[in-house]
């Protein structure tokens, strides 16, 4: 009687031992190298159906949640970059909170207060991309990838391997192989709030002098009072300007590299104003003629 009981026991400890082992597997598997699982966000706002807060693995358990792939970039310098970068997706986590169909814009902001804007069709609708050929311009090769909450990220680097757990960081990718997108990464995401307000429209370039006649050889400039947070692309051939017209300001910190336009013969400059947090302007015209 001894005996069995003793087995009894013994059967009961093990079963024991056994279920804390597979417990403890899991909770391996699910944070494997992620060393920042007690961070979360806040998903609040008009545009979803319930103020939600996710924590990390949370936001790892949702449905087809976990991403990660090269990313390409191009900040305001302008610099190509390439991250290393795992994460959830964007799309995950505002579906989650019941993003609404009416749901017009999204910010995302960080525990340091920075913030960045974005219309929905930019951040959910639009088309991006990996390009392995980033620092050469070249578009081909375009890997479709997703916007993400990254929570392992390396900057200049294209080995995943080699990505290191950090704040969370919201990174979005290239619609373009032109396109600059770092200057619009949020770290220490803390919140994304979304709203069902429509961003409205980028206001019209601006051109210096304001004038009709000029001598030829003379310069103009482009102009707008959101330089730091928009692109000014622009023809002189009579057709409308896209992203792949000739872009006016390529950069934030290089004055230099923001050339006015030359004015040699009868010219019409058409200039689109595009940034992230709202919708593309409409197309300005000024027209020159030579003296």
């Amino acid at each position: 009687m001894k005996l069995k009981k003793c087995f009894l026991i013994a059967f009961v400890l093990l079963l024991c031992l056994l279920a804390a082992a597979c417990n403890d597997g899991s909770v391996r598997q699910d944070t494997a190298g992620v060393n920042n699982s007690d961070q979360g966000i806040l998903v609040a706002g008009n545009g979803v159906m319930k103020e939600t807060r996710l924590s990390l693995a949370e936001m790892l358990e949702l449905p087809d949640a976990p991403f990660e792939h090269v990313y390409s970039t191009i900040n305001n310098w302008p610099a190509a970059k390439k991250y290393a970068v795992r994460g959830v997706k964007l799309a995950a986590v505002l579906k989650a909170a019941g993003i609404k169909d009416e749901a017009k814009c999204i910010t995302v902001k960080g525990k340091d207060d920075f913030e960045w804007s974005f219309t929905r069709e930019q951040l959910l609708d639009t088309p991006r991309y990996y390009f392995p050929g980033v620092k050469e311009g070249d578009p081909a090769g375009a890997q479709p990838v997703e916007p993400v909450i990254a929570y392992e990220y390396l900057e200049n680097n294209d080995n995943l391997s080699e990505a290191v757990a950090g704040d969370l960081c919201l990174i979005v990718p290239q619609a373009y192989v032109h396109e600059q997108t770092n200057h619009t990464f949020v770290k220490g995401v803390s919140e994304i709030l979304v709203t069902l307000e429509d961003p409205g429209k980028w206001e019209k370039a601006t051109v210096f002098p304001q004038t009709e006649y000029v001598t030829a050889g003379e310069t103009v400039k482009l102009q707008h009072k959101d330089m730091g947070k928009v692109k000014m692309y622009y023809t002189l051939d009579g057709s409308t300007p896209d992203e792949n017209s000739t872009l006016y300001n390529p950069s934030t910190y290089q004055p230099e590299l923001n050339k006015p336009i030359k004015i040699e013969r009868d010219t019409t400059i058409k200039v689109l104003v595009r940034g992230f947090g709202k919708y593309d302007s409409d197309i300005a015209e000024f027209h020159f003629k030579v003296k």
